[in-house]
């Protein structure tokens, strides 16, 4: 019955437009920068554009060392000519301070800007990304305490603009009764895995960035860890300013995250991969799959190799690595690899609408 219903479906080329919930977070805004401009004049425009759509391509991309390539080099030289659409707007904050007096919003042309680094080979991160949930303690200067937006606002909108730079959506603790049963100021200051994995149990995130502050002689210093499922990864870093150790910190965490998710797209297919759909149980299930895997950058296309009683199995043409498909799969949730079968054997994935 399985297969009859499957066959029929690609007979008629029935046309289902069935939306997907999201798995991780959807960003908005990723082709959106802001920037204050002393006036509305085209000078000071030009030099505005520029840096927002270098924040841009960071952005899209997942990589600072996106800056370095000659195409974006040249990109950047004629900026204006991808601008879609911009505006101005007071900035209420410059009454009585130096600040420029206008806030300039830029929306760029995503599609263009994607071929230009998918034409480059240069790596594209799309707006679906893996939640952080993030850990910090602080050694200040009435002792050590934890990051939140209730009991510290000012540095939690700190995070929360930073992390909205680089395109990372960044949760905080509540820091709640129930937190503090589970976790401590010291747990997370001295990185006890195990506590810390327990309190992030709650908030359901994608990956732990867990986290110390503390100054030494005449810098501030950090050590983080960054945890992905079972991947851990240790980051130092060092600034003469807290506030640039913040960008330092949000910039090392999606230097991370985009070597796992962003995906360097070329106009060739890399290679394909054979899998099997195995929990398939309507035709609505059957069309939300080949929408989600016609969806994926990293997916050139998508054909049915062969259709049984007990699933689909496809064969998808891939513009990037075996490992980044699986690792966007492994994201977004959709797709539960089984684990039981045998080396050689074609791999089979359940279906998780």
């Amino acid at each position: 019955m399985f297969k009859g219903w499957i066959r029929s479906f690609i007979a008629v080329g029935l046309g289902l437009l069935i939306s997907l919930p999201a798995m991780a977070v959807q960003i908005e805004g990723l082709f959106e920068s802001e920037r204050l401009v002393s006036d509305q004049s085209a000078e000071q425009r030009t030099v505005a554009v520029k840096a927002g759509l270098a924040d841009v391509l960071v952005r899209v991309s997942g990589h600072e060392r996106t800056l370095e390539h000659d195409s974006i080099q040249a990109l950047l030289g004629r900026a204006e000519s991808y601008l879609a659409q911009f505006s101005y707007q007071a900035n209420d904050k410059a009454a009585g301070t130096d600040q420029p007096a206008f806030r300039l919003t830029m929306r760029f042309d995503g599609p263009s800007l994607i071929k230009v680094l998918s034409d480059s080979q240069l790596s594209v991160w799309g707006s679906n990304r893996p939640s952080v949930l993030t850990w910090l303690a602080i050694q200040g200067p009435n002792g050590r305490f934890v990051v939140n937006s209730e009991n510290n606002p000012l540095l939690a909108e700190v995070i929360d603009a930073e992390a909205k730079r680089r395109g990372v959506p960044v949760l905080l603790p509540l820091m709640d009764l129930e937190d503090e049963q589970l976790v401590s100021v010291s747990d997370i200051w001295g990185q006890f895995s195990d506590r810390i994995s327990a309190a992030s149990v709650r908030y359901s995130p994608d990956a732990v960035y867990s986290g110390r502050f503390y100054r030494s002689g005449s810098s501030w210093n950090a050590y983080w860890l960054v945890q992905i499922g079972n991947q851990r990864q240790a980051i130092e870093l060092k600034a003469d300013e807290v506030r640039e150790l913040f960008a330092k910190s949000v910039d090392a965490l999606a230097e991370v995250l985009a070597e796992k998710y962003a995906v360097v797209v070329s106009g060739a297919n890399s290679g394909d991969y054979a899998f099997k759909v195995v929990g398939l149980k309507s035709v609505e299930d059957y069309a939300k799959l080949n929408h989600y895997l016609s969806s994926l950058q990293v997916v050139g296309r998508v054909e049915v190799a062969r259709v049984d009683d007990t699933g689909v199995a496809y064969r998808v043409a891939l513009k990037g690595a075996v490992e980044q498909f699986l690792s966007v799969l492994a994201l977004d949730s959709y797709l539960e690899p089984d684990n039981s079968g045998f080396e050689g054997v074609e791999q089979s994935f359940f279906w998780r609408p």
